[in-house]
């Protein structure tokens, strides 16, 4: 009764062993469920406030379709201080999550047939949405001895290969990318004319080195999706 699409996606891994571990929680098993990226504290209180004021003020009918205009300006700030980016508001779009943000972007570039590069291991995500948009993941092996740094990288790029998906802190790994592993990204893409989608969402849990966002080299910004926010650095999972 459901499409082909639908039947080429698994079900997700992450999702089940969470199932899983809450299953035996209830039934008072002491459970440490390394299943989904779940921050370790509680939401800020002045978020929470700041989200009741505004059930308060009645704001809780429809918005514009790419987000409260207010919220993208802010957005558009951040990166500009936090991330070398020089964007406007008017190139921010707001999506409930970022895997929403994720499944979008791909739906959009990703025609039949089309290869994107996922660096392996990956968040299990990419392939099922990747497959949904009826492209086709090429893995690219990465070194665990030497940071999962992306392996020969070049040698997997075709003619048919549209986009690079980098992540970056990474989901499961932790593997943080250099300055230089995100230039040699970046002139590849460059070189072959490819899109990149780089997920940042974990920005914000990393130790010793500051963040380097794709779209702040030269020549990326232009071909850089760029997916951020709120759930891992501020616990709005």
């Amino acid at each position: 009764m459901v499409s082909k699409r639908v039947r080429s996606v698994s079900e997700s891994a992450t999702m089940r062993i969470a199932g899983l571990a809450s299953e035996l929680q209830r039934k008072g098993v002491d459970v440490i469920s390394f299943s989904l990226g779940e921050p370790d504290f509680i939401t800020p209180p002045h978020i929470c406030e700041a989200a009741k004021d505004a059930l308060d003020a009645g704001e809780t009918h429809y918005t514009p379709s790419a987000g409260i205009p207010e919220l993208r300006e802010e957005i558009a700030l951040k990166l500009q201080r936090e991330n070398n980016l020089q964007v406007k508001p008017s190139e921010i779009i707001v999506t409930p999550g970022a895997k929403q943000a994720i499944f979008e972007a791909v739906m959009s570039v990703v025609d039949d047939g089309d290869e994107v590069i996922l660096f392996d291991p990956a968040w299990v995500s990419y392939d099922a949405c990747v497959r949904l948009a009826g492209g086709r993941s090429v893995w690219v092996p990465t070194d665990p001895d030497d940071g999962f740094k992306p392996e020969n990288l070049a040698e997997h790029i075709t003619a048919k290969t549209r986009l690079i998906i980098v992540n970056t802190p990474c989901n499961p790994t932790g593997a943080v990318y250099d300055n230089q592993v995100l230039r040699e990204i970046s002139e590849l893409a460059l070189d072959h004319n490819l899109l990149v989608l780089s997920d940042e969402i974990y920005e914000k849990v990393i130790y010793g080195r500051e963040h380097e966002s794709l779209a702040s080299f030269d020549g990326m910004e232009e071909r850089t999706i760029t997916v951020n926010g709120f759930s891992k650095a501020y616990a709005m999972t």
